[in-house]
């Protein structure tokens, strides 16, 4: 599992600023709310926009991490202010954009977070499907033959085509 994409501290080298918010002054936050709710929510969020194009959870990677970081750190600002303050939006607006480009292909991610081959209407089909693999690696050395069925499927196509 490639949980988290950040964490606390992550959040605080981000945005210093934050500190001030945490534990003290009005707008009281506490480490647990950063931790287990605000990045919480944000990496749902990430996962939801990725689940489009990749295997969620992906590994986490510094993208990752600063977009998640970047909607925690949105998230919070909003829950305890009502709003986002001017210089947090550009931030969160970037975040949301790189969403939209990893879930749409126009960036990648370099780990190896898995990407999805398919999906509903773009199903690769192919009339292999119901037959064994004559030479494979996850089959068993007595299973490496030639399928009689394919074989005969075959003939009967071709016999069809003259």
């Amino acid at each position: 599992m490639a949980y988290p994409y950040a964490t606390i501290d992550d959040v605080f080298s981000r945005y210093a600023p934050i500190h001030t918010m945490v534990g003290t002054g009005n707008n009281d936050v506490t480490s647990i709310e950063v931790s287990s709710i605000f990045i919480a929510d944000a990496q749902s969020f990430v996962d939801a926009h990725l689940a489009k194009r990749y295997v969620v959870p992906v590994e986490a990677e510094p993208l990752i991490t600063q977009i998640t970081t970047d909607l925690s750190i949105a998230n919070m600002m909003f829950d305890k202010l009502g709003e986002l303050p001017n210089f947090i939006q550009p931030r969160y607006d970037r975040a949301l954009s790189m969403l939209d480009k990893l879930s749409d292909g126009g960036l990648v991610l370099t780990s190896n977070s898995t990407t999805l081959t398919s999906s509903y209407d773009s199903f690769a089909w192919s009339t292999t499907q119901s037959f064994h693999a004559i030479f494979s690696p996850v089959l068993g050395e007595l299973d490496q033959a030639a399928d009689s069925d394919r074989i005969d499927a075959d003939k009967d196509e071709r016999a069809s085509d003259t």
